[in-house]
């Protein structure tokens, strides 16, 4: 017991060193892998705003934007140059508003939604632009609803700003890009405001939620901007955890790497999941129990090799006891024998298996005999026939012993699918001897087909109903049973019948009962009654009546496999 504690902690020691150790180096690995595609994402998102305030700072330096907001726009020629300028640059609208705000040119000009005529003065954006900064903004469209990134500055600024050219890039743009950087299936992003605010996701459901409660007063603010256009934010139910790098979200464990998009107050996450077992902790697990098991079979192997010689100095001493145990087991299994209930059936077989056993001895007594006389004339040939014919009679002596053994054993009650055949066998092993004696015929039929019993107690219901048979058949001429089965429905019907007197008419309700007996020297009346209760827990049943061409008949109805409860 020591030893196999000893190697069950070292194996177990062992598989948890591997899983520590595997997990440890996977998470390094993924926090490589996170932090690579999280720059590349980085560098890509950074590069697309760059090329888009670029194309901003040359349309406000463009003589054609400029002399629009000047003179005023004679015919479309400037909606037509924003046109290719959207259509060329991947932008989703480019339009031009004057010192007030109002749109005077436009990249839909020609499309019902229009936006020339409108005014956008209400936007941070135009406001900040017109103050000289070069602006990224973020803003649901007032008309689409849909989120983009607005891209500003003044025209002439120089000359005290007559206006503003914007370029608007729908959200989803970088959204669906993201899918050709190669950063994983399962691995997402997001990319947040200073408010903590979802602006872009490919995973819908986190896109213009936040990822903390917002305060009141960041409520009022993003409110009055209009940013959202009166949509709701509400706060995401992610668990940051102590970890550092490390959050749940939907139910599962994320590992993080964050990054601030360069010229804005934008942060990136990107988010990897963390799987707890994959297949590379299968397969190194799978090498280490290997390993292990071959470390512990050398081990045992060698402290075998060496308890070896010492249980050869004290191989006499240990014979002799195993001797000595085995001799109190056969006492214990002999009074455990003389003791068991079922054994009334055997004491009433007791005359016929003497009749088997005393044939042999008689005849090796006669060999003996005879051994005795050919040694004393010097004819050890002769002596070893007969010795040869002892060792015969012996081995038959076994096997009369060795018909009873099963049957009379204790054993535990388990229920199983055997064949009924089989079962039938054992049964005539036992009451093979009486069967002998009375020179009963057997006479089977349909016996292949199987029972769910359990086949110990079984075997006893099928001895005690044989015996019976045997012994109601005492003073017929012509002896014999008949035993006959046959299957319907799930269940399987078995007849044992003789050729006796049969049953008194009076006996038929009774004879199950307990201490309700026709052999007044020998039986107890338990044998039916038990068969019947065994019979009965089988879930199966048992009955008796007159057969019509004379004779007893028994029937049992049993299942042919588990029945359903």
């Amino acid at each position: 017991m020591i030893k196999f504690s000893a190697y069950l902690v070292l194996f177990v020691f062992g598989l948890g060193l591997t899983h520590t150790l595997t997990q440890e180096q996977l998470l390094e690995q993924n926090q490589e892998r996170t932090a690579r595609h999280a720059s590349a994402l980085n560098e890509y998102i950074h590069s697309e705003f760059t090329r888009f305030s670029n194309i901003v700072s040359f349309l406000s330096s463009s003589a054609l934007v400029q002399q629009a907001l000047k003179n005023g726009q004679q015919g479309h020629a400037v909606d037509r140059y924003l046109s290719d300028v959207q259509q060329a640059s991947g932008a989703s609208d480019v339009y031009l508003l004057n010192v007030q705000g109002t749109v005077v040119a436009s990249s839909n000009w020609h499309l019902p939604h229009s936006y020339k005529g409108n005014n956008f003065a209400f936007r941070p954006y135009f406001a900040r632009a017109m103050a000289g900064e070069t602006v990224i903004d973020f803003a649901l469209g007032q008309r689409s609803m849909r989120r983009g990134f607005y891209f500003s500055k003044a025209v002439n600024f120089a000359e005290g700003g007559r206006g503003v050219i914007v370029l608007k890039v729908n959200a989803s743009k970088f959204e669906t890009d993201k899918a050709r950087l190669d950063t994983g299936e399962e691995s997402h992003f997001v990319l947040l405001d200073a408010n903590d605010v979802v602006l872009l996701s490919d995973y819908p459901d986190w896109q213009l939620r936040a990822g903390k409660a917002l305060s009141t007063e960041v409520q009022q603010q993003v409110a009055q901007s209009q940013q959202f256009l009166g949509q709701a934010i509400t706060p995401l139910k992610w668990r940051w955890l102590a970890d550092d790098g490390q959050l749940i979200a939907e139910q599962r464990r994320y590992l993080v790497s964050a990054s601030t998009l360069e010229g804005t107050s934008y942060r990136l996450l990107m988010l990897s999941p963390i799987v707890p077992f994959n297949e590379v902790h299968a397969a190194r697990l799978g090498l280490a129990m290997l390993l292990l098991l071959l470390v512990i079979a050398l081990v045992e192997y060698l402290s075998v090799k060496v308890a070896g010689y010492r249980q050869l100095l004290f191989s006499q001493r240990t014979l002799e006891e195993q001797v000595q145990e085995r001799t109190r087991e056969l006492e214990q299994a002999q009074d455990a024998l003389i003791r068991a209930t079922k054994l009334a059936t055997i004491g009433q077989l007791s005359a016929s298996v003497n009749h088997e056993i005393n044939q042999p001895l008689s005849a090796m007594s006669a060999y003996v005999a005879a051994c005795k006389r050919l040694l004393m004339r010097s004819e050890p040939e002769k002596a070893m026939e007969n010795l040869q014919l002892i060792e015969q009679l012996i081995r038959r002596v076994h096997a009369i012993a060795g018909q009873l053994k099963s049957f009379s054993q204790k054993r535990p009650v388990k229920m199983q699918r055997i064949s009924l055949q089989q079962s039938v066998q054992n049964a005539l092993l036992v009451v093979g001897p009486e069967l002998n004696k009375h020179h009963v015929s057997v006479h089977e039929s349909g016996l292949e087909v199987s029972v769910w019993v359990d086949p110990y107690q079984f075997e006893q219901v099928l001895v005690n109903l044989l015996s019976n048979a045997c012994q109601a058949m005492e003073h017929s001429q012509d002896k014999w049973l008949r035993l006959e089965a046959g299957s319907n429905e799930g269940k399987v019907y078995l007849s044992i019948i003789d050729n006796g007197p049969g049953i008194d008419q009076h006996a038929l309700n009774t004879i199950f009962e307990p201490f309700y007996t026709t052999k007044s020297e020998h039986g107890l009346g338990l044998g039916l009654s038990i068969s019947k209760q065994i019979i009965e827990s089988f879930q199966g049943n048992l009955s008796a009546h007159n057969h019509r061409d004379g004779g007893a008949e028994f029937l049992l109805s049993l299942h042919q496999q588990e029945p359903q409860s």
